[in-house]
Parts: structure tokens; sequence; C-alpha cells
């Protein structure tokens, strides 16, 4: 698969879920498209021959949930025993860091590419590896710290990548005690 595709499967599998949860009534999320300046069109197919970016974009998703703001990245990784948070853009970090503290939730999902695991990577667990990064530590999130199971994205049959379960589990479940 080349570079700049990478993901877009995974990508398809989170939308097809998103419109599975919007049919159920159960949540709207949306994909954030980043915004491009159109230089050049092709006026016999209406296709973009030339662009760029303007700004650069917020996260991959937002939407709402049970009254809650969500937002979260899709990220996609091949390499078996860790997540390399260059993988995160200063800005995708940012955002979400001000997500969170709006009282919004924050969150990653991750697809270990060649295992067939999909984690819900919480922001406090990348907050924490974020700032170890920034403070001279290392730079990626050990597989064992996301791999737990109560982090773990399973397909209940009807939604492919059913991460608002775990959403429940972790985050509703949580602030209800």
């Amino acid at each position: 698969m080349r570079y700049g595709n990478r993901g877009k499967s995974f990508e398809k599998m989170i939308q097809t879920s998103n419109q599975q949860y919007k049919f159920q009534n159960k949540a709207v999320v949306q994909k954030i498209p980043t915004p491009v300046k159109v230089l050049d069109i092709n006026p016999q197919t209406g296709n973009i021959r030339s662009g760029f970016y303007e700004q650069k974009s917020t996260v991959d998703y937002m939407g709402t949930y049970q009254g809650i703001a969500l937002a979260f990245e899709a990220k996609e990784t091949n390499v078996e025993t860790r997540f390399d948070l260059s993988n995160i853009k200063e800005h995708q970090y940012s955002f979400l860091k001000s997500w969170v503290a709006s009282g919004g939730i924050g969150f990653i999902l991750l697809q270990f590419s060649t295992l067939d695991e999909i984690y819900y990577l919480p922001f406090g667990l990348l907050e924490e590896y974020w700032e170890q990064m920034n403070n001279g530590g290392r730079k990626s999130i050990p597989y064992n710290e996301i791999a737990k199971e109560d982090y773990k994205i399973t397909n209940d049959g009807m939604i492919v990548v059913d991460y608002l379960a775990v959403v429940d589990e972790i985050f509703l479940d949580d602030s209800e005690e």
C-alpha cells in the first residue's frame, strides 16, 4: 500500500461504524475534512488539478454521544511492539488537549495492522507519554501499555469498530461513580 493511502481502509471501517451509530440514533460522528485551497480545476472533468492545504486540520472525527462531545484521531501502525508518537502531529495533540480540558472526550483509535487489533488510546495515556517525550524520554508508547483488555475494540456483529462500547466502559461508567 502506498504511504499516502495508509489508514484509508481503517478509516472506511470507522466511517461504516459511524453510519451505523447514526442509523441506530446512538451517536452522530463526522469525518472532518482538511481545508484545501483549490488552485486549478479541470473544466471537463471537474477534478482538482492543483491545490494546497490552507491550514492544519484539527482531528479526523468529531461528534456527540449521549450529550458529550467526542473528538478523535484514527491512526494505524505496522509496528507490533509500540506506537510511535511521531504519528501524532503537534497540532493534533494540542487540539485533543484543549478538547479534553473543555470537558469533551478525546482519544486515538489505533489499529495495529499486522496484529489485526484495534485499541482505544485514552488522551490521558497519550498525554503521559507525550510529556515524557518532551522531557527527553521515550518517543513511543509500548504495545503492552495500549493492549489492555479494557481498551480493545471489538466487532459486535453490527458495528465493525465498536469504539463507543469502550467509551461507555472507560469514560461514562467511571464518571458515574
